[in-house]
């Protein structure tokens, strides 16, 4: 939803149609056995986008220092680069304490090793490419209800949702399903600045992202404003002649 909704909001500030921008920017990863799919979702009468990762070769198991490799070769500088490594070490630290074990015993495939890299990568480097100087996020949904995984029926948010959700405003609707991710809780952890209302400025560019539970039931998906601030000036104040 993040990937979907950010490379839109790029294609609008840049006036472009090309949502090839993000596999562009993806290429220095050099990760074979995935394509990106794209695919338009009318959600409750609201066009929006969709990409899912799909993995078209069996992956190695990569541990946490695998993947930060991949991260460091890709070519990303200055805060790309340590928003990346940031949302990484979040959420595998998140992984380890849940499951008791150190950081590099994580096991990543039980997030999705090629998802994960290519979410937290695509997501940085597209935040880059719109120069966002503040990122600001609403307060997260969390969900409800529970949730089958590898491990058996969890509570949501699920155990390393709930770990990653620290720091972050968020609230839980009665969806009676899981409304965050931890890739997704992990990457707005590294990069928001402020949780709260929309900041002022002037709009730029809208994109929507839309997830694969999102439905006209379900109406969910990710908005991205684009937004260039506006300083308001006061006006100047009369000599106190007092």
């Amino acid at each position: 939803m993040l990937l979907a909704a950010l490379t839109h909001a790029v294609c609008e500030v840049e006036q472009s149609s090309d949502l090839a921008v993000l596999e562009k920017a993806l290429t220095p990863l050099n990760i074979e056995g995935y394509q990106l799919e794209w695919s338009q979702k009318n959600i409750a009468g609201i066009m929006t986008n969709h990409v899912d990762v799909i993995q078209t070769k069996d992956q190695p198991l990569r541990t946490y220092s695998d993947l930060a490799t991949l991260i460091d070769g890709c070519g990303l500088k200055g805060r790309a680069a340590g928003w990346a490594h940031d949302a990484l070490r979040m959420l595998g630290e998140a992984e380890a304490k849940v499951h008791g074990v150190d950081l590099e015993r994580v096991h990543f495939h039980e997030i999705g090793a090629v998802d994960t890299i290519v979410d937290i990568v695509g997501t940085v480097v597209l935040l880059d490419r719109l120069s966002a100087g503040k990122v600001v996020v609403s307060p997260v949904d969390l969900g409800s209800g529970f949730i089958e995984c590898a491990h058996g029926k969890m509570p949501v948010p699920a155990p390393a949702c709930a770990e990653l959700a620290k720091g972050l405003v968020t609230f839980g609707s009665p969806c009676g399903m899981e409304r965050s991710t931890p890739t997704g809780l992990a990457l707005l952890r590294a990069v928001v600045e402020r949780c709260g209302s929309m900041p002022m400025g002037t709009v730029k560019g809208v994109g929507y992202g839309s997830g694969g539970r999102s439905s006209d039931e379900q109406p969910t998906y990710v908005r991205a404003f684009v937004l260039q601030e506006i300083e308001v000036e006061l006006p100047e104040r009369a000599p106190n002649d007092a």
